[in-house]
């Protein structure tokens, strides 16, 4: 079938599944002929008995010989596992996760449901894995942190089994630009402005950044550090800008690229990292050079880990409520299950936790 009219397939049958959904259909109901649903939805009719096709098949409709194509005696809600949802994330155990998790579970296990949880270490094939898992589960709604959000993804195919079939998705942190209707996000853009400003009002002209490459948050905290200092008329600089991914992580801190980032970094007197993961890792690497924070140079960071607390690295970072994200996100989910029409983004404003790590700037070191 041409990807026109699979596109057109997916339209109808995703469209015949929300009408349950919301009532308007209702079990037993007599469908639109295959005629008349060919011209609402300005294709042919074999598009039309494709996307009925497959409903027969997964007993949401059934046809009667002579007479028509009827919605089956119980809805296709009460056909998902009804109170199981899936949650994926890139990781489970350590840094904001447990805290995310914890926050989904506090509101959906108060309403009944249970979680099935799946675990994508940031790779697509473990993604893959668990979105397979979620539609053999059978769940009836999924909360999930997309896998390298910022990149096309090789997954979208089972993404669209899950809308065709009603599912509703809510996406932490970032999302795949075909499937951004719902979400619940930190403010990133915000918090990579405010972090900025905080090292300009102390006095640093000469600006730094590491930022992941793979994930929208990591170009969405840049775009903040861009905005704020366009408006202090200072240019980014290229070549003070070091992108990674995922893969990258092993050898860039092993020791053996040292030379390689401090030569980016150059004589940047102020350094915006992408979360606390990756500036204690920095900070070690100044260490074992000889620097030192904030006297050779200062810097910032996302998220408000332990890490970041005075008792690790003492890092100046953006507060990232885990808890509030995971409470968030289970509450849309619950609304879009009631109604799978509904279209929603939350975006929770930032906040920073003032520490040590940067130094105000004489005026003769500006």
């Amino acid at each position: 079938m041409p990807i026109k009219n699979l596109l057109k397939h997916r339209r109808i049958s995703q469209w015949i599944v929300n009408s349950i959904n919301n009532g308007y259909f209702k079990p037993g109901d007599k469908l639109p002929s295959e005629h008349a649903l060919a011209e609402q939805f300005d294709t042919s009719r074999q598009t039309v008995r494709h996307a009925t096709d497959e409903l027969v098949q997964r007993g949401l409709l059934s046809r009667q010989r002579g007479s028509g194509t009827y919605v089956c005696g119980t809805s296709f809600s009460d056909r998902f596992s009804p109170k199981r949802v899936g949650v994926i994330t890139t990781y489970l155990d350590d840094y904001i996760f447990p805290g995310i998790i914890r926050g989904i579970e506090d509101v959906l296990t108060a309403q009944g449901y249970t979680i099935s949880l799946g675990i994508t270490h940031n790779r697509h094939t473990d993604e893959t894995a668990c979105l397979q898992r979620i539609l053999e589960d059978n769940v009836c709604g999924l909360i999930v942190e997309g896998t390298k959000s910022s990149f096309p993804s090789p997954n979208l195919p089972l993404f669209e089994e899950l809308r065709s079939r009603g599912i509703p998705m809510i996406f932490l942190n970032g999302y795949y630009r075909e499937f951004s209707q719902c979400g619940v996000f930190q403010d990133d853009v915000a918090a990579g402005k405010l972090l900025t400003e905080h090292l300009l009002e102390n006095g640093h002209k000469k600006f730094a950044a590491i930022f992941k490459a793979d994930d929208l948050q990591g170009l969405k905290r840049f775009q903040g550090m861009a905005l704020a200092l366009t408006a202090a008329n200072i240019p980014v600089d290229d070549q003070r800008i070091l992108w990674f991914t995922t893969e990258d992580l092993p050898d860039l801190f092993s020791g053996e690229m040292d030379a390689f980032v401090l030569k980016r970094f150059g004589d940047a007197t102020a350094l915006i990292c992408y979360n606390d993961q990756i500036a204690a890792q920095v900070y070690e690497l100044l260490k074992r050079n000889g620097k030192s924070v904030p006297e050779d140079i200062s810097f910032v960071s996302f998220d408000n880990s332990p890490l970041a607390a005075d008792v690790a690295y003492g890092f100046t970072s953006a507060i990232y409520p885990s808890a509030e994200i995971g409470n968030a996100a289970a509450n849309l989910l619950l609304r879009c299950i009631r109604d799978n029409t509904l279209r929603e983004h939350v975006r929770l404003a930032p906040d920073i936790c003032y520490r040590s790590s940067v130094r105000t700037l004489s005026d003769n070191e500006k």
